[in-house]
């Protein structure tokens, strides 16, 4: 079904993720007193904060070129099933949102009740982000498709579990409490979710 170079090339549906755990982790490091439970991903990249320069180039873009190239290559994966279509589209969505998220960074206050153009264009793409994977995983769970039946039962979870994160993370805004925590699960858990979408397709 695949050659030796597209399996290589989905392997870029397992670095996306991974490169997104790590960046985090190591441009969390440049910022003190960065909270990985109360403060959001994005707050790493705001405006005016000591790592927001280096956030984009080190998460940002390159995990958005990650994604658009998984996204290519289940384009160009000759299949019946056009649930891979489907999903490199939305890989693609994911990948350029990524990007976009990059190019306009959060206010100093990410709470402030008039907030910036770029403010308002990041929380866009921020959505546009999230719904993305979470359609794409919804997709495995009500269209059928030849991966095995547990796959579909491991789609189903994920999404759940995302939408229930988000809903405390909504929740979590005002008082900003484990915020950090439920937006890592919300994202995270789609994120795993993309990873296993790549090895499955890679060892059939």
């Amino acid at each position: 079904m695949y050659t030796y170079d597209m399996e290589l090339l989905v392997l870029a549906g397992v670095v996306a993720p991974l490169w997104m755990f790590l960046g985090v982790v190591i441009v969390a490091r440049f910022y003190p007193g960065y909270s990985h439970r109360h403060q959001v991903m994005s707050e790493l990249g705001a405006r005016n904060r000591v790592t927001t320069k280096i956030h984009p180039w080190i998460n940002n873009f390159p995990i958005g070129f990650w994604f658009v190239l998984f996204g290519v290559v289940l384009l160009n994966i000759e299949s019946t099933n056009n649930l891979l279509f489907l999903t490199g589209i939305l890989m693609m969505v994911q990948g350029v949102s990524h990007w976009v998220t990059g190019l306009f960074p959060c206010d100093e206050d990410l709470g402030i009740a008039k907030p910036s153009k770029a403010q308002v264009i990041h929380n866009l793409a921020g959505l546009v982000m999230y719904f993305s994977l979470l359609v794409a995983c919804l997709l495995w769970v009500i269209k059928q498709h030849n991966l095995h039946q547990w796959f579909t039962l491991y789609s189903a979870a994920s999404a759940a579990i995302s939408v229930i994160t988000l809903v405390l993370m909504l929740r979590a805004l005002k008082t900003n409490i484990n915020l950090g925590l439920y937006q890592r699960i919300n994202y995270g858990v789609l994120a795993v979710w993309v990873m296993v979408l790549s090895v499955i397709l890679i060892i059939g």
